[in-house]
């Protein structure tokens, strides 16, 4: 753009400038890439439209960073910057000596404090200052208080709507079930600060998070199963995607701005399946969940793959809906009901099994259902004979297939009558456009007719009223 030209708009009122901006942006590629097989290419974009007009002044600068901000993202696994050498509670713990013997500031903020605290008993805990857990315990703290310092700086609060966490592997060891007494994994600590931290400060509508399966459970808190996690090598990466709906996202967060006591955060899962009571997914009514699972393909290679588990947080999700009573030191019931706002489950996988896959507890809850259970259309993944290896391409899709006859058999107009009307009204299927597979969708999906349903568009099915004989119902009985 000509020096001419970047003059004769720049003498627009800055209220139009913006408005103009606003035709330059775009939807976030955490939106756009969330179909895809999980990465840590989730955030990059090729729109750099916004981010070259910030380059031109400070002034564009300035008008840009709001738009720039409105979904952001912090990569976890970046080499730590050169300023974190200045932190003596890290380096007391990983270079000098005991953390006792360094002088603090007496005026710490609560994170600070704890920030002390937890590297004091980590180093306590660990033969070697340098262990592994520590260092993470140093880049949850830092690179936290890094974005948020920036977000303070340039006054971006109340313009970030969205928020990705993603790291690649932090920890190079898996226990084979990540579940109870998890204490002594400070990762599951510090994730739960974070997160507290994070939305004490920031009122978002959308948490993103991308990471190994392991590492997934660490950030969300929940419990996994990791003994079947080696017939699954090429499950690299798993997304969580948890949104309020735009009509609750306008309120507040009841966290916001509000002093943490991070001693009393509860970081552990007493059980598998299970959710810590800290978790990111019990710190919100969230309204609408995605999760993206990846590839299941090596696993079909393995003997009875039907009998393996992946390392999941499906079967702690739904859990959550036919949860266990629980009860507190004085044996008084303790009543918990997690994601008692989820109205959306959008589900993503390549391939999983039917054994997996389980959505029966869940319907009653859902209002909408949201499936893709092959590749994504574009995708080369089945060009591939090192991606495929052993696998059966006949036994992955006869699982996609009852998958979806598990489903249409419970929501079938026929069983639906005045006394069991399901709350479902929604149920799409993402993998209709797939050539070969068309004419045995629609054969699974006749159960799913008139009155009660109706096809809107090619794999998105409607519920028109209540049950076949035009009552409305309000009752869920399954």
């Amino acid at each position: 753009m000509s020096s001419s030209k970047i003059s004769l708009i720049g003498s627009l009122p800055e209220e139009l400038l913006v408005q103009i901006l606003h035709y330059l942006d775009a939807a976030p590629p955490s939106e756009t890439k969330i179909r895809e097989e999980p990465s840590l290419q989730l955030t990059i974009s090729d729109n750099q439209t916004l981010k070259e007009v910030s380059l031109l002044s400070k002034r564009w600068r300035r008008l840009t960073l709001p738009l720039l901000f409105q979904h952001a993202c912090l990569r976890l696994d970046t080499s730590p910057r050169r300023q974190w050498a200045d932190c003596r509670v890290c380096n007391s713990g990983t270079v000098r000596g005991p953390i006792g013997s360094v002088k603090l500031s007496t005026e710490l903020s609560n994170v600070d404090q704890y920030h002390v605290e937890m590297a004091e008993e980590c180093t306590a805990a660990h033969d070697s200052f340098d262990h592994q857990s520590l260092r993470w315990l140093s880049r949850f703290y830092h690179s936290l208080n890094d974005f948020l310092r920036f977000i303070k700086r340039n006054a971006l609060d109340t313009d970030i709507q969205s928020f990705v966490l993603s790291t690649d592997s932090m920890c190079s060891v898996t226990p084979e079930s990540v579940t109870a007494d998890l204490e002594s994994d400070w990762c599951y600590r510090a994730a739960a600060a974070f997160w507290q931290h994070l939305l004490s400060v920031l009122d978002l509508s959308r948490v993103v998070i991308v990471a190994p399966p392991t590492d997934m459970a660490r950030l969300t808190n929940c419990a996994i199963n990791t003994f079947d996690e080696w017939a699954f090598s090429d499950m690299s990466f798993h997304i969580l995607d948890l949104r309020l709906d735009s009509g609750h996202s306008r309120s507040s967060s009841p966290l916001l701005g509000q002093a943490v006591d991070y001693k009393q955060l509860n970081s552990s899962v007493r059980r598998f399946p299970g959710i810590a009571p800290s978790s990111i997914l019990k710190l919100r009514p969230w309204h609408h969940l995605t999760v993206n699972e990846g590839c299941f393909l090596k696993a079909y290679g393995t003997y009875e793959y039907f009998e393996r588990g992946p390392p999941s947080l499906i079967y702690s999700i739904l859990d959550c809906f036919t949860p266990r009573p629980t009860y507190g030191a004085d044996m008084r019931r303790i009543s918990d009901a997690p994601l008692a706002g989820l109205r959306k489950l959008s589900y993503i996988a390549i391939f999983p099994f039917a054994t997996h896959l389980q959505l029966r507890d869940l319907l009653p809850q859902l209002q909408e259902l949201d499936l893709q259970l092959a590749p994504s259309l574009g995708s080369k993944i089945l060009d591939d004979p090192a991606r495929i290896g052993k696998a059966d391409m006949q036994d992955c899709w006869s699982e996609l297939v009852s998958i979806y006859q598990s489903l249409t058999a419970q929501l079938a107009t026929f069983r639906i009558s005045e006394r069991n009307v399901p709350r479902l009204e929604k149920v799409v299927c993402r993998d209709v456009g797939w050539p070969g597979l068309q004419q045995d969708l629609d054969e699974v999906f006749i159960p799913l007719c008139l009155p009660v349903w109706a096809e809107c568009e090619p794999g998105v099915f409607t519920r028109l009223q209540g049950s076949a004989d035009g009552h409305s119902g309000m009752k869920a009985e399954w």
